[in-house]
């Protein structure tokens, strides 16, 4: 099904959009945005450490099916590796811990906070936290045919939902055809691709056949949450009543009031009882308020961009700030031009001004299991960036410091989102590195709407952009030529590659989705971007958990999230 037609039929609540060019156009494709804009959430996972079983299970004759794999780890996954501060035993259940939260929450069933979403339910797969491979979930192995079209599923035995009741394969049936179906009017989770047929062939195996391979649907099939069949089958997903609110996932619900929301442990997690008994999630109008709770000890945890005054355990968003841009207009259509913007960006500094944030080479972070070795953009380097800009014959001819190119200065748009801190601040360093080498960037600061319809329409020369990185290596949506279609696409670059094209390609197609055959067929696409440049990457975002040192266990992880291992937390005593 087209882009357009799938997110067409979903709602989205939005402020007026700006009357300039065709904005109507624009409206499935901010939907779409949403699930990877970095300004939203990111794609729900939440891992475990479960070892793959190498039993493989009968299968239908007329299907050649073989596990599939994941890296080899070099390193134990126990607990007592990832988790920091780690404790030495394991006490008994006891305790109540506070989690911050801020913004009303949706009772929309794949817009749950984060915290939410990962107390009441599991996935089919996790993902590791270390490297963002998938792992085992609810179904504790899975299989796909030689030609990439067919996925199976096999639950664990004995695993429960919150009411009692055993999960079965019907469950997963029912979550899959729910939130693929055109007509239901959710925020979509993810794109699920063509599916032909999803079938239960036995209370623990489910088999998903797709029209045409698509191995990315291994991810984020995935890392859906299972909902119940039995008590969501004819009622609507978008305003979940708190009796409906069940799942398989650590924690239980028990109330769900206008300021908070109070869980209990799930004593019979298939995947080990969580430690502490009581949990609430206290709701903040914003975050000023909910850090001051922290500071005073009225909250436990709260996960933002900025530490405390607390326990700090940081990590970095699974997102990239890049300097974007529009390959469509003069003068970035020459590639030489582009990679003298990136020759002139010293992204040291902004690793410096934002404190935590790690450098990036390409769209990817640099510990995800596929990112390719050796892969590097034009590395900083000012002498380099004239060379390039003079062959691609722009001089300062009249000596004032703005380079010229047939009578025309080099004065270009730089796009931002002024009410996003790091952004306007990148903005602002970004075009005061492009001056050193004579090209001057004129600053267009403007609320989030506003400059969403600008990149997405491609009506911009540079924009500061900020993305979700995808848990899985496909990036079709950021680099594929048919994505480029303004309003209809997600290549805001407008970048074209017919070798990128075929890796894309190439990497869907892959005998079995093997994992490091999906690698090596994915490298292509960062090779070339770093040689194209289309956006050049600045960073990856800092974000930490603060915690009033009651808490110890916590985890957090870019491809997993904060949350992946609450059952892990231990409170102090």
């Amino acid at each position: 099904m087209p882009l357009a037609q799938r997110f067409e039929s979903k709602t989205l609540s939005l402020p007026p959009l700006p009357q300039f060019g065709n904005v109507t156009k624009l409206l499935p494709f901010i939907v779409l945005a949403a699930i990877l804009f970095a300004a939203c959430e990111a794609l729900d996972t939440t891992p475990t450490l479960v070892p793959t079983s190498t039993t493989i299970p009968p299968v239908a004759p007329t299907l050649t099916l073989a596990p599939t794999s994941a890296p080899t780890p070099t390193r134990a996954l126990s607990p007592a590796v990832i988790v920091s501060p780690s404790p030495t035993t394991r006490r008994g259940p006891g305790g109540s811990i506070i989690v911050a939260g801020v913004g009303a929450p949706s009772r929309e069933i794949t817009a749950l906070p984060e915290f939410v979403s990962r107390a009441l339910y599991d996935s089919l797969l996790r993902v590791d936290p270390q490297d963002g491979h998938l792992l085992p979930g609810l179904a504790e192995r899975w299989l796909v045919s030689e030609d990439a079209k067919t996925f199976v599923f096999i639950l664990r035995e004995g695993v429960k939902w919150h009411d009692g009741t055993s999960l079965t394969s019907d469950d997963v049936v029912f979550t899959l055809q729910e939130l693929s179906s055109p007509d239901i009017r959710i925020n979509p989770a993810a794109d699920f691709g063509m599916i032909e047929k999803i079938t239960a062939t036995d209370a623990r195996t489910v088999n998903i056949t797709f029209r045409e391979a698509y191995c990315a649907a291994l991810t984020y099939i995935g890392v859906v949450n299972i909902l119940p069949k039995h008590l969501l089958k004819d009622k609507a997903l978008t305003n979940v009543a708190d009796g409906d609110l069940i799942g398989t996932g650590p924690l239980m619900l028990k109330e769900w009031d206008d300021d908070r929301i109070t869980f209990t442990r799930n004593a019979n997690y298939w995947n080990g009882a969580p430690q502490i008994v009581d949990w609430t999630y206290q709701i903040f109008d914003d975050e000023s308020a909910a850090r001051g709770a922290v500071r005073q000890g009225g909250t436990n945890v709260l996960v933002s961009d900025a530490a405390l005054e607390t326990v700090n355990v940081p990590y970095n968003a699974n997102e990239f700030y890049a300097l974007a841009m529009n390959v469509a207009r003069k003068p970035f259509d020459d590639a030489r031009v582009r990679q003298a913007i990136a020759s002139a960006l010293d992204r040291a500094q902004f690793t410096q001004t934002f404190d935590g944030a790690i450098s990036l080479e390409t769209s990817l972070l640099p510990t995800f299991w596929a990112l390719p070795p050796n892969v590097a953009q034009p590395q900083f380097d000012v002498t380099r960036a004239r060379q390039l800009l003079a062959e691609a014959g722009w001089r300062d001819g009249d000596g004032d410091g703005i380079l010229e190119k047939e009578g025309k200065p080099f004065e270009v748009t730089l796009w931002a989102q002024a009410e996003e801190p790091r952004s306007e601040l990148a903005a602002q360093i970004a075009r005061e590195q492009l001056a050193r080498i004579g090209v001057r960037a004129v600053l267009k600061l403007t609320e989030r709407t506003l400059f969403l319809t600008r990149v997405f329409l491609q009506e911009y020369d540079l924009a500061l952009v900020h993305f979700n990185i995808p848990l899985d290596p496909d990036q079709h949506y950021f680099w594929a030529s048919n994505e480029t279609e303004p309003g209809f696409g997600l290549n805001v670059t407008g970048y074209q590659n017919a070798r990128v094209d075929e890796a894309l390609d190439a990497g869907n197609r892959v005998a079995r989705c093997e994992s490091i055959a999906r690698k090596n067929a994915y490298a292509p696409v960062f090779q070339q971007l770093a040689q194209d440049t289309p956006m050049v990457f600045l960073f990856a975002p800092p974000r930490v958990v603060n915690t009033n040192a009651r808490v110890r266990g916590i985890a957090p992880s870019s491809f997993a999230g904060a949350f992946w291992n609450l059952q892990m937390w231990e409170q102090e005593k």
